[in-house]
């Protein structure tokens, strides 16, 4: 691997998607999705009150970056510039080459296969790149459409996890799936 595991976190591009960093400038557009209680109910973190709350999300990052720990984008719209959501990599294990993936989108934007283009464009970069062996994702019981952006993005559903995520005041039952870079690979028949 090399010394900069996720390599100063790059640009990448799909289709209709770029994913950058982030920088202080995308606060409010980070706010606008995280402070949506309909799309924060299910995810392991607090629903965003101020706009401090998404700017002291976008220093951490920032910081993170700085480290080379973070790999963690921006989802922009290439027809708008906008961004839309965020996606990354919320824990790594460097020793057994994995990683759990976490994404989040604004509301306007689900159900238009946004995320799976996003999610399947970091699981290349993940198995091509960064040469991870497995790569896992996991979502609150009753959040089906994550688990349906999981399985358009190649992932395998792997069981669940009885109270394994405490949010949001209580302990949820989780689905999990993962996929490794031989699935990967073989998918796209790449020996």
């Amino acid at each position: 691997m090399s010394e900069l595991f996720f390599r100063n976190t790059p640009q990448l591009a799909t289709k209709r998607l770029l994913l950058r960093r982030l920088g202080p400038e995308d606060a409010e557009a980070v706010f606008a999705y995280a402070s949506d209680q309909e799309v924060t109910k299910y995810l392991s973190w607090a629903t965003h009150k101020t706009i401090a709350d998404s700017r002291a999300f976008i220093n951490f990052t920032l910081e993170r970056y700085c480290r080379d720990e973070a790999g963690d984008w921006g989802i922009i719209l290439r027809a708008t510039g906008k961004l839309i959501g965020t996606l990354g990599f919320p824990q790594v294990d460097r020793k057994n080459n994995q990683a759990a993936i976490g994404y989040v989108s604004g509301r306007r934007y689900w159900g238009a296969g946004l995320m799976p283009e996003a999610v399947r464009r970091i699981l290349q970069f993940a198995f091509n790149e960064l040469r991870l062996n497995r790569i896992e994702c996991i979502h609150a019981l009753p959040n089906e459409p994550s688990g349906r952006v999981m399985q358009k993005a190649g992932m395998t559903f792997e069981g669940i996890a009885r109270e394994r995520m405490f949010a949001k005041g209580r302990y949820w039952d989780v689905k999990q799936y993962a996929i490794l870079r031989s699935d990967w690979h073989q998918a796209r028949g790449i020996q």
